[in-house]
């Protein structure tokens, strides 16, 4: 966007309050790239108006405008994903006992990263859109895929009407009927799957809720989510590190349990006469 808020910042005169949003703004550009004006206006507990009119003060025709030109200047400034075979020479040099420990602090780290303020925010609200909808589908390919399987089995003891879409479903198939009543669970990190970004766009066309869990605010999956759960995926390993995710996973189904916690006891209960019979637990 060639540095257009930036430029215009000097060209004119903004109130206190003005000032909060923009600073807001510059400062959490990945975040507030995919925000609603309600959403930051819910944030600085100012009024959506005021966001709108800022938008427009930085040469912008609607706050929608200003936001699509954030997530372009937030992609164009995200950094190339490292091919996975040239991650190998990180450690050819090192001892076991000097892998063991380097790849214990990476999963710390990430551990560390993912639990902030906003993150718990984005998994209420996530919680939230599960439990309101009419279907919920999830869709994850190649490692992701198996992620997303597990996500449906865990989210299928809780309620009905949880549809996988993995490596071997037929996407559009599966995805045609998906409506406004319904969410996407799309999960996918760098490099992100085509198949799933396709995915979130058939959901946006049909107005259903998005959820997206991915490393970043300005991935592709992302686009329009109604929360964006963000979880480090960094390894020195040729393969990404989903300890994190796998926490977030499981913190957003104890919270969906929590929302439907009398069904959901129920549910099991009627499961576990089954269960027992077949011994696949």
């Amino acid at each position: 966007m060639d540095k257009k808020i930036e430029m215009n910042i000097g060209e004119n005169k903004f109130t206190k309050k003005e000032k909060i949003i923009l600073d807001y703004i510059l400062k959490n550009k990945k975040k507030a790239c995919y925000m609603t004006s309600n959403e930051i206006a819910d944030e600085l507990k100012i009024s959506a108006s005021s966001v709108v009119r800022i938008s427009k003060k930085l040469g912008f025709d609607t706050y929608t405008a200003l936001r699509k030109a954030l997530q372009i200047e937030e992609h164009n400034e995200t950094p190339v994903a490292e091919i996975p075979y040239k991650k190998i020479s990180r450690y050819k040099a090192f001892s076991d006992a000097e892998l063991i420990n380097a790849f214990r602090h990476i999963v710390v780290s990430n551990l560390q990263n993912s639990m902030s303020t906003e993150n718990a925010k984005q998994l209420v609200r996530a919680a939230n859109l599960i439990t309101k909808a009419r279907k919920v589908y999830i869709v994850g390919h190649r490692a992701c895929s198996g992620f997303a399987s597990s996500l449906s089995v865990m989210l299928s003891c809780i309620r009905s009407d949880i549809m996988y879409i993995g490596e071997h479903q037929p996407l559009i198939d599966r995805l045609i009927d998906i409506g406004e009543a319904d969410c996407l669970l799309a999960i996918s990190f760098s490099r992100y799957s085509k198949h799933t970004v396709l995915a979130t766009e058939i959901a946006r066309d049909s107005g259903a809720d998005i959820i997206a869990m991915t490393d970043s605010f300005t991935s592709p999956i992302a686009v329009d989510a109604k929360a964006v759960i963000i979880n480090d995926v960094e390894n020195m390993s040729f393969y990404n590190s989903y300890v994190s995710f796998v926490m977030s996973m499981e913190t957003l189904v104890a919270l969906v349990s929590k929302r439907n916690e009398v069904l959901n006891e129920i549910r099991l209960e009627k499961m576990e006469k089954y269960l027992e019979k077949t011994g696949q637990y």
